[in-house]
């Protein structure tokens, strides 16, 4: 845990005892013989506002050893503060007019910007994708509709049916709210993410397919004690977890190549797909194990 705690301002708190900044045979002897471990050591247990004042009075050479050595927040500090002497050397390099030029340009409201976000804006960009999501939907009835032989001869699978459309829901749902964070988050190349998403979603898909397959179909066997629709509905189960898993990965990265909002419209509609073909899947795999 980080001990890290802010310097105090006012008389009570000493100055750091440091030499100038150019003086290198000084900044030397800052931590006299310790080594490169022990230097990192001693900059951790000083306080917030003194670390980066002590990593800046190092040789180049040694600094970039120290810095390896150094937890992970005393390193986002220092990169923090770096951030900030470069825009405090940018702004400083700005005459008057030109630093007033661009604070007003940072701070004046965006009337575009709070046009979208207004309730009309907001209404104008999610409708469209609504009245398609709503008729996407439809499909839904219509499926279970053309599926009324088999489900007028095994009663017991229509009870199901929720229970596998609000688990392929939700898995696309949660994989695809992952994937667009990565989006946002990641800086790989595009290619390179979509391989590296697809292998880690589709294998967390599989292996929490298997895990939660297995579950429902003691839960169904439980429930009505017909070991053969149980295992319909814990196959079914798996393959759903499947579906869903690629149509949460890939949605985000199809949105985002259109030139659409990955995170408006990926998850509603992955989870719409799922609905539909998860049906047609559980059913068509009751029609192969039950032989009907």
């Amino acid at each position: 845990m980080d001990s890290c705690e802010e310097v105090e301002t006012g008389e009570d708190a000493p100055p750091l005892p440091l030499p100038e900044q150019g003086n290198i045979q000084e900044n030397q002897n800052i931590f006299g013989d310790q080594t490169i471990t022990d230097i990192a050591t001693e900059i951790t247990k000083l306080p917030c506002g003194w670390q980066a004042e002590a990593f800046y009075k190092l040789p180049r050479n040694q600094a970039i050893a120290v810095y390896q050595y150094l937890n992970s927040s005393v390193q986002e500090r220092l990169r923090e503060d770096f951030h900030k002497q470069d825009t405090l050397n940018f702004t400083a390099e700005l005459s008057p007019q030109e630093r007033r030029q661009l604070f007003e340009l940072l701070y004046t409201p965006n009337p575009q910007e709070n046009e979208e976000h207004s309730p009309l804006g907001i209404v104008k960009r999610r409708l469209g994708w609504l009245f398609i999501l709503l008729v996407a939907s439809t499909s839904t009835t219509a499926v279970i509709k053309s599926q009324q032989e088999i489900l007028q001869q095994v009663v017991v699978l229509a009870s199901f049916i929720p229970l596998l459309i609000a688990y392929g829901g939700n898995v696309s749902t949660q994989t695809a709210t992952v994937v667009v964070r990565a989006l946002h988050s990641q800086k790989s190349q595009f290619n390179a993410l979509i391989t590296q998403v697809l292998y880690r979603e589709m294998t967390a898909g599989m292996i929490i397919g298997v895990i939660l397959g297995i579950l429902v179909t003691g839960e169904a066997l439980l429930l009505q004690d017909n070991p053969i629709v149980a295992l319909v509905i814990g196959i079914s189960l798996f393959a759903i977890s499947l579906l869903a898993s690629f149509c949460g990965s890939m949605l985000p990265f199809f949105f985002q190549v259109l030139g659409f909002d990955p995170a408006l419209m990926s998850a509603p509609l992955a989870a719409t797909l799922v609905d539909v073909a998860g049906i047609l899947i559980y059913l068509q795999i009751a029609r192969l194990i039950l032989d009907i």
